[in-house]
């Protein structure tokens, strides 16, 4: 912006005026002049933030399903989860109790379970994990490429 003073400045050089009157003509102008050129940059700004809000939301609705189905199958894991540690592993420790199995065998078999199923849970969580991330960078890309060309036009 102190180009802008710099141009007035030479706009009024040779004008004949009183220098203190020069000055105060000269902020007063440089004033207006960045409020307009703030409010142009923003008003750009935002603009530019409102296609790239209404983009994502179109594209969100158009994706709803796959975000719907991604969420599902996340909670489904969640209730597994829960379920294994709050119901069958208990089961399973009342079956090798029941059966009369060796207290260190039956201790290290549902270890081993423990840990088979957690590995498992874990895996599927990350596919799932990558599966959601995927759709959401898909879903962002494709906001941004919508920007872009709302931007050309």
């Amino acid at each position: 912006m102190e180009e802008i003073s710099k141009v007035i400045d030479y706009v009024l050089k040779n004008v004949e005026m009183d220098d203190s009157a020069k000055k105060l003509l000269t902020e007063n102008l440089n004033i207006k002049i960045n409020e307009k050129v703030e409010l142009y940059s923003l008003k750009t700004k935002l603009e530019i933030l409102y296609n790239y809000e209404k983009n994502y939301l179109e594209l969100v609705k158009e994706f709803k399903e796959e975000i719907k189905f991604a969420s599902s199958i996340q909670e489904d894991l969640r209730k597994e989860r829960a379920k294994f540690f709050a119901e069958t592993l208990k089961e399973v420790q009342s079956t090798l109790k029941d059966s009369q199995v060796d207290s260190k065998v039956a201790s290290n078999w549902v270890e081993e379970l423990v840990n088979s199923y957690t590995k498992s849970l874990d895996l599927s969580g990350g596919l799932i994990e990558e599966h959601t991330l995927d759709t959401i960078g898909r879903l962002r890309q494709e906001a941004k490429q919508e920007v872009k060309k709302s931007e050309l036009k």
